[in-house]
């Protein structure tokens, strides 16, 4: 480890001038804010909104400025993309007026309007990388605003209201939506979803959290083809947020296995119950893939080139798009996106360094920072930094439902952790992998959310060999061996083995750390490191001991992963999780110490009253700390991401919080942004 350190600590000192001025640099005034003025003279009697999108909110200062976009019009009231006309005047696409729903969302880019063309480059790690390209396809019925802090806004769904007791919510659709192959959107999708997905076990094994009250699931009725209503068996406080502005997307979202909706008309031939030629759901599974290029999307950009093997993704507007900006330039304005297939995220930082990559913060971390803005110039790009809403970068997850039952039982003892957190020096890491930039921590939620509690931020996390051994020999009764390391109490190996999916970068750097600090202690301890693509089955698979994942965001109700066993996604028990999130049909029934939790989220569920919420919340923060299901270390670091000088409307500034739970940078409206020298 000793090359750590001094690997870390001759970039240290030049990271920190550079986050510094990066910081300073961006407290200066936001762009002006001009009227905003169409592309095109025919558009220019009919650039206003819909006046049925009152409810619409603009993106945080939004504005738009005079600049024209090259843009082609029909002579009505929206504008186009030159290589959409052209399929127009060769009588091969509708015009676009055809295209559109009669009330589409207009969305107010960050700057001004923008100009039509050009390929977005990115990169991605591998299939499980699937966030490289689904986030910027943030598409649900209901979105998260640009500022996380501001209320959901209207999606797919242009308006919703819910009756007095907060049992039945009514959705109202955009009519004339329409899938990328020109098919018509309906709440039959949503249908669709509902009977041959959500409640078809051989797909789900029982309806997700969000659709149900108590175990019991909600009943969907359809009023026409553009409003339905669901109906639950009781108030429900987290539909609109984690129902549909973050799971109420397109099914399956890749790995995620979540959505609200789903294109009928072309997966019905493909599913057992509504084909009776198909047998199974191995191809119906395929079919539904994200990654399928037959496969028709409601996103700005559609796959049209994957191949397993392959080396590229190549995503292409969608010609059916549903947004417009106010000037009523159909969106995107980028014709496609290039994702090129890497290695690790090391490849991610050389190819951004080399001026290669577009816009891109996936993959790139703070340890960077140096060679990312040693290269600006030469790259002819800029270097920012976003806000982490993240608690700890990456967390311990002793697995309290691993099969071994020794180290089952090794793992379920509250000492056996808190001596694992007492063993952690977390103020080095934070100095050595995080240029001190981080935020030492023992809470699975940080102080930017209602539900922190002030007073357990470091709770049992104090750097004490001496108070981590005692607690190993008295409280969990480990012996030391003769080799420096402790055995179970009845002499037998005792092997700590963590394993992660990071391989580069701080984190890896901070597990390496972590690892070296154990050994110190007496307990033996290896690292295992491999891509997400080999990880995650083994994560949700019960086959880790000791996970790694990260923990908290800005909106801990839509990941409570950590704070109580909710579903596979608690590494810290999957199989718990599993046992809560199908209610009991799957998974293995937890421990009566893990129950309070999942019955304190059961009355957070259950609340519409943001503030009583919050307070349960919480309650279920100081279980979950004193319980210390997973060891939190660093949290709170600043994220680079990298933006060619010619790209625009990226709000890149550390104001904006990134967060996986807002799709980052999906709820920026990424079809808004541009190249200034497209042609």
């Amino acid at each position: 480890m000793k090359s750590i350190h001094t690997k870390r600590g001759l970039s240290t000192l030049a990271a920190v001038w550079v986050i510094a001025a990066l910081v300073l640099a961006a407290c200066g005034p936001r762009p002006a804010l001009p009227e905003a003025a169409p592309p095109a003279e025919q558009a220019a009697d009919q650039a206003a909104a819909p006046a049925a999108e009152a409810t619409e909110a603009p993106a945080e200062e939004a504005s738009t400025d005079s600049a024209a976009a090259e843009s082609s019009t029909s002579g009505g009231a929206y504008n186009e993309a030159p290589m959409l006309a052209e399929l127009v005047a060769a009588g091969s696409l509708p015009p676009v007026e055809e295209r559109l729903p009669l009330e589409p969302l207009v969305v107010e880019p960050y700057e001004s309007i923008g100009k039509y063309g050009g390929t977005w480059h990115r990169a991605f790690t591998g299939v499980k990388d699937f966030h490289a390209w689904g986030r910027i396809n943030y598409d649900p019925v209901l979105r998260w605003a640009p500022n996380f802090a501001d209320p959901v806004m209207p999606g797919l769904a242009k308006a919703w209201e819910w009756n007095g007791d907060g049992t039945e919510l009514t959705l109202y659709f955009r009519e004339g939506l329409k899938w990328s192959d020109g098919e018509p959107w309906t709440v039959d999708d949503i249908v669709f979803w509902w009977e041959n997905i959500e409640l078809d076990t051989n797909i789900t094994p029982s309806p997700h959290i969000e659709w149900t009250v108590n175990g019991e699931p909600m009943t969907v009725e359809k009023v026409d083809d553009y409003t339905i209503k669901f109906i639950f068996p009781g108030p429900s406080g987290i539909v609109e947020t984690m129902g549909l502005a973050f799971h109420g997307h397109q099914w399956p979202l890749a790995f995620e296995r979540f959505g609200v909706f789903a294109p009928k008309h072309y997966l019905e031939q493909f599913h057992p119950k509504t084909n009776p030629d198909v047998k199974d759901y191995a191809l119906f599974e395929e079919k539904a893939f994200d990654y399928n290029v037959e496969r028709p999307v409601i996103w700005a950009w559609k796959p049209v080139k994957w191949e397993p093997g392959g080396t590229e993704l190549i995503l292409e507007r969608n010609p059916y798009y549903w947004k417009v900006d106010p000037a009523g330039n159909q969106l995107p304005y980028i014709d496609r996106v290039h994702l090129a297939l890497v290695e690790n995220t090391e490849a991610v930082a050389v190819m951004a360094a080399a001026g290669e990559l577009d816009m891109q913060q996936r993959g790139l971390s703070l340890d960077k920072l140096p060679v990312l803005k040693e290269n600006e110039e030469a790259g002819n790009y800029t270097v920012s930094l976003w806000s982490s809403d993240g608690a700890s970068s990456v967390a311990l997850q002793p697995n309290q439902s691993y099969a071994d039952p020794k180290y089952r039982e090794l793992m379920q003892n509250r000492d056996f952790r808190y001596a694992l957190s007492h063993a952690i020096d977390r103020d080095l890491i934070n100095d050595i992998a995080y240029l001190g930039q981080g935020t030492p921590t023992t809470q699975s939620v940080g102080p930017s959310t209602s539900w922190y509690v002030e007073d357990m931020a470091m709770f049992e996390g104090e750097y004490d060999v001496d108070e981590s051994k005692r607690l190993l020999e008295e409280g969990v009764g480990l012996k030391m061996g003769s080799d420096g390391f402790y055995t179970f109490p009845d002499g037998s190996e005792l092997t700590l083995i963590i394993e992660s999916s990071e391989t580069a970068g701080p984190n890896l750097d901070a597990l390496e750390l972590v690892v070296e600090q154990l050994k110190a202690v007496g307990l033996n301890t290896t690292l295992k490191t491999m891509n997400r693509d080999l990880y995650w089955p083994r994560a949700i698979g019960n086959e880790v001991m000791i996970n790694v994942w990260g923990t908290g965001s800005i909106f801990p109700l839509m990941n409570p992963d950590n704070l109580l066993a909710f579903n596979e996604k608690s590494f810290w028990g999957p199989q718990f999780g599993i046992w809560y999130q199908t209610n009991g049909v799957s998974g293995e029934e937890p421990p009566e110490t893990m129950k309070k939790g999942q019955e304190l989220f059961n009355q957070i569920l259950s609340t519409v009253d943001p503030a009583a919420q919050a307070e349960l919340g919480k309650e279920l923060v100081r279980d979950a700390t004193e319980n210390m299901w997973v060891i939190n270390i660093v949290g709170k670091q600043p994220l680079p991401l990298v933006v060619k000088n010619n790209m625009k409307n990226v709000w890149a500034t550390p104001d904006y919080a990134a967060s996986w739970i807002a799709m980052s940078p999906g709820n920026q409206n990424p079809a808004t942004y541009y190249f200034d020298d497209a042609e």
